[in-house]
């Protein structure tokens, strides 16, 4: 009886420490086994990027002169070395064009990724895409920014997803967007133009709020405006944070922009109005987190090497608590 005592417990513990490391391993983001792991505490990884749609088949003559080739089946392969190197549970793009498309995403769906909203009509410029080993799909939505003279050829836009985690059923939502990039003295009323499209997305929020109720919202992408200014206010108003502010353990203050362009080449040095994010950063991840249960543990602005001659926006990374 003894014996028969001691074996049963023992399968109890086995089986205890078995579906204990289920629960746990079961709920890892991907980038636990990423080159660059996610922080410590940290169980969500989101990437960012404006990734420079040059969908041209020829080489501009600085990069000629330059020895360099900013064409899409030569950036291509690095953008997806930028997911497999940081293996994000969900990422968003800007200036993602047909063309790009067709060289990045048979290289991300290989490593398991699938686009969360596919281009109908309308090619969607700021698309989703998430893992769906461990993420679920709950609910998705685009929307192109009218009227045209806003737009530029369709590629202002905002996708919005809200995603389940398989493991233990948390929920969160994510908003990606470009909104208009003149100013206003190019374009009289490009700032309210800006804060129009803003309004858009917070509608957008309170839409996904009334559906699944107060769940963490992440709202992210080019803003082509300062913190400081009308249309990026609205946020503050409304309760969300940015997240480099929020961020407990790091939270990245460079301006996220450097010189990238046809007729520029490219190099590390930034035009922006200001070196900080507050004064000069137009690449925004902002969360409203109602309950307060969820912790930004770390803001990153990559800045590798290889990523300066991908386009002039740096890749930014958000490590959560959810």
């Amino acid at each position: 009886m003894i014996i028969k005592t001691i074996f049963h417990k023992a399968a109890t513990i086995v089986m205890a420490i078995a579906v204990s490391c289920t629960a746990i391993c079961g709920q890892n983001s991907p980038s636990f086994k990423a080159k660059h792991k996610i922080a410590k505490g940290a169980d969500l990884r989101i990437l960012d990027d404006n990734i420079w749609d040059y969908s041209k088949d020829t080489i501009p003559p600085k990069w000629q002169a330059i020895g360099e080739d900013p064409r899409d089946f030569v950036r291509a392969p690095q953008f997806a070395r930028l997911i497999t190197d940081y293996m994000p549970d969900v990422f968003g793009l800007q200036e993602y064009s047909s063309h790009m498309h067709n060289e990045f995403y048979p290289k991300v769906q290989s490593e398991g990724y699938v686009i969360a909203w596919e281009s109908q009509e309308d090619w969607n410029n700021t698309p989703i895409f998430y893992y769906p080993k461990t993420m679920e799909l709950l609910y998705v939505y685009y929307h192109k920014y009218t009227p045209e003279q806003w737009c530029n050829h369709g590629s202002k836009s905002f996708t919005s997803a809200v995603l389940k985690r398989k493991s233990d059923d948390k929920i969160f939502a994510l908003i990606n967007t470009h909104l208009w990039w003149k100013s206003d003295k190019a374009q009289p009323g490009s700032t309210m133009a800006r804060a129009a499209q803003i309004r858009l997305i917070l509608a957008e929020a309170e839409i996904i709020k009334a559906k699944f109720g107060t769940i963490p919202i992440f709202i992210m992408g080019d803003m082509n405006c300062e913190e400081n200014t009308v249309p990026i206010q609205q946020f503050f108003q409304e309760g969300y944070v940015p997240c480099y502010k929020a961020a407990t353990v790091y939270g990245d203050n460079n301006n996220g922009h450097h010189i990238c362009s046809p007729t520029d080449g490219y190099s590390t040095q930034s035009r922006r109005k200001g070196p900080d994010r507050k004064t000069g950063a137009i690449d925004h991840c902002f969360i409203l987190d109602v309950e307060g249960k969820t912790e930004i543990k770390v803001f990153d602005c990559i800045m590798e090497e290889y990523t300066v001659k991908l386009t002039d926006h740096y890749p930014l990374l958000i490590d959560i608590r959810l």
